[in-house]
């Protein structure tokens, strides 16, 4: 997982702690007390709801989101966390529909066990060192040593290419595509962040093997484009589609290709989903080959290394959405990943109100629910006593479910139901009437105008809050205005991690020390985009680094980045 950065020195903004954790979520650990800076609070907040700012305290509000819209609960082991039915509804939106895209590819679905021998991931040196620091090992059965210790996997390449060896024996068995829907374990880092940033995590991940590069670069790029629209087209979060630089590739690969989001509030890359083409490295290394059937057609007798790709999205696809989308009344969810998207709430019952009008005005509730379900909406009907409209209003705003409406005894003599959408701020802006006769047909528009809405506002603060630029002297200012900058550069791997370096040295002030495992001050490579601006002459166009002296190739996306 990359690591997250801060222009305001404020290294921990986003890591939100474990002993942020309450009482009831059975934290083991007492940590010493610190003096606590006084929060921010919304004025008038309701006290289900957010009560600090999302611009005044970034983290405190996204733990209060994730907690109080029921997405996350805390666990007993640091770093992992439980998904909520909420949160774990979207990972179901998000599967249910990547599946059937990759099932077009002829895509299969397996499982390998979770535990990996030393010796299949130590075999690829390069592979096993980008995990090295994060491998969890299980070193014993009950009180009694293991003879040799397993890995819990990081990633499942060494745990499934002694199988691909095994299964492949002729080019026809070629291609070979299997996927997984597992989780996985990252043991190493020191600020853990819910959906971003875990010990523990949900993810898909694809292992294909092809007889030509051609075959396999086709998939990269296809598998790439899907990821882009689990984020843009489910999500409404916009994303930049383009490749690592060599620096930043996935430990194996040929080469790997990324989709990159951004934090608003913070101006901070973050990788999204990653397509990988591991070339032949790994089928060398595992020896699975075929016989090169062109050879054979010309009577000669060849084996060749299978080219080999592996592509991943993870439960991490939530987070950004939330910290993309939510608001200071708390979670905004995209109706096309929403599990409940509209919710019907009775209003004007009093206490004076007949029995029979009660009953009357509820089975006008109910029919409305009936026909927005067989309508194909995800409906919700909050029909609790005890509660007052206005609180019920704040619960499922809290929620973020994408819209509700709201029908009482003025509506039905005039046969209309008041809509108000979550996505719109402004609470008269939100408002609107359909008519009860026109639900089935206008309430599904009106989902898709907000889901179209909520990805047009995100794409427009991500397109402003992208800067090109040519001058060193304005690229910390630039990140620190909360950017990410599209710079010209050499793509040399020395020279990008002196742009890092600088970039955090002016960031920190001279004589201050970086920490490491906290978010990245320094800027790093997110990635070459595919859509190059005009303006780089060849051999004449400087890089970024005032101290490189090598022409830029590229224009690269730089930024903080989680």
């Amino acid at each position: 997982m990359a690591e997250a950065s801060a222009a305001d020195g404020k290294m921990k903004d986003l890591a939100i702690s474990e002993t942020k954790k309450n009482k009831k979520d059975g934290n083991p650990k007492t940590a010493a007390k610190k003096p606590q800076q006084q929060k921010k609070k919304i004025e008038g907040a309701a006290l289900i709801g957010i009560d600090v700012a999302k611009a005044d305290d970034l983290g405190e509000w996204y733990q209060q989101v994730i907690t109080k819209g029921q997405m996350i609960s805390y666990y007993d082991v640091a770093g992992c966390y439980i998904l909520e039915p909420s949160s774990y509804a979207i990972w179901e939106k998000i599967k249910e529909w990547f599946d059937s895209q990759i099932k077009t590819l002829k895509v299969r679905n397996a499982y390998f066990p979770i535990f990996i021998s030393a010796d299949n991931l130590e075999r690829e040196k390069e592979h096993v060192e980008g995990f090295a620091a994060e491998v969890a090992w299980v070193t014993k059965g009950g009180k009694s040593d293991l003879e040799k210790p397993v890995a819990v996997r990081p990633t499942s390449e060494t745990a499934m290419y002694p199988y691909f060896a095994r299964k492949i024996q002729s080019h026809r068995d070629l291609p070979l595509k299997l996927n997984q829907w597992n989780n996985v374990v990252r043991w190493e880092f020191k600020h853990p962040m819910p959906f971003i940033r875990s010990r523990e995590f949900l993810w898909q991940e694809g292992h294909t093997a092809h007889l030509t590069k051609e075959e396999a670069g086709a998939e990269v790029l296809q598998i790439l484009d899907w990821y882009s629209d689990v984020y843009q087209k489910l999500l409404a979060v916009p994303v930049v589609k383009g490749t690592k630089t060599v620096n930043e590739k996935f430990p194996g690969a040929d080469y790997t290709t990324t989709i990159e989001g951004f934090i608003p509030a913070t101006g901070r890359g973050i990788q999204a989903a990653t397509s990988h083409c591991l070339g032949q490295h790994f089928s060398k290394m595992f020896n699975i080959t075929v016989e090169d059937p062109t050879a054979k057609e010309a009577g000669k007798s060849e084996h060749v290394h299978v080219w080999q790709n592996s592509w991943g999205l993870t439960t991490r696809s939530i987070g950004v959405m939330i910290l993309t989308h939510g608001d200071n009344r708390g979670l905004v969810i995209p109706p096309r990943v929403a599990e409940i998207q509209v919710v019907v709430i009775p209003v004007g019952v009093t206490a004076k109100m007949s029995a029979e009008a009660k009953e009357d005005l509820y089975n006008k509730v109910k029919k409305i629910a009936d026909d927005l379900t067989e309508a194909g909406v995800r409906v919700e009907t909050d029909y609790r006593e005890g509660y007052s409209p206005g609180w019920k209003f704040n619960d499922w705003e809290l929620k973020g479910i994408p819209l509700r409406i709201e029908f009482g005894p003025k509506d039905a003599e005039k046969g209309v139901v008041t809509t108000s959408r979550r996505d719109i701020d402004d609470k008269d802006a939100a408002r609107g009437t359909t008519s009860v006769d026109d639900l089935k047909v206008e309430i599904p528009k009106l989902l898709e105008q907000i889901q179209s809405d909520m990805f047009e506002r995100a794409d427009k603060a991500f397109r402003e809050h992208r800067v090109q630029l040519t001058n060193w002297d304005e690229f910390v200012p630039t990140l620190n205005g909360k950017n990410v900058v599209l710079a010209p550069h050499c793509e040399g791997e020395k020279c990008e991690d002196e742009v890092k370096a600088k970039s955090a040295k002016t960031a920190l002030g001279d004589g201050v020390a970086e920490d490491k495992q906290a978010p990245a001050m320094g800027a790093k490579s997110l990635c070459i985009p595919f859509e190059q601006p005009e303006g780089i002459e060849a051999g004449k166009t400087k890089c970024i680094n005032p101290d490189c002296t090598t022409p830029a190739k590229q224009w690269v996306l730089f930024g903080r980045s989680y």
